[in-house]
């Protein structure tokens, strides 16, 4: 996958729920917005332990409509492997969420939208 695409982050969605209008700006920027299972899952988890759930899954599915859910499969585990592998060999580890939204970002040739700077420890990772 290419062009003017992008894999979001769950930090992401978070500031977009909360009304960033930069992050909602550079979204619409994209011609297609992905996120992995992974990250829908950290977004419910958090609407879940809030407050509100309610409110906090409203917000969830309307960040989600423009969206894109990617499949997570054999060759995701394998790239979560190598990445794995070589944050453990350099003795620098990341959440394991982490690792498989790296993962799906690479293994779909996009790049990662995050505010998260542990990301620039994964080789291959392309990020914004």
């Amino acid at each position: 996958m290419t062009g003017n695409r992008v894999f979001a982050d769950t930090n992401i969605f978070i500031d977009l729920m909360k009304g960033d209008t930069a992050i909602s700006q550079k979204l619409n920027s994209f011609s297609e917005v992905f996120l992995s299972p992974i990250v829908l899952s950290e977004l419910y988890f958090g609407a879940y332990r809030s407050a509100n759930p309610t409110k906090h899954l409203a917000k969830i599915m309307i960040a989600f409509q423009k969206s894109k859910l990617l499949p997570m499969d054999a060759e995701t585990a394998e790239i979560y492997v190598n990445i794995k592998l070589a944050l453990f060999s350099s003795g620098n580890p990341i959440h394991e969420n982490d690792i498989w939204i790296a993962a799906s970002a690479i293994q779909h040739n996009l790049k990662l939208y995050s505010n998260d700077g542990h990301f620039r420890q994964i080789n291959g990772l392309q990020l914004i």
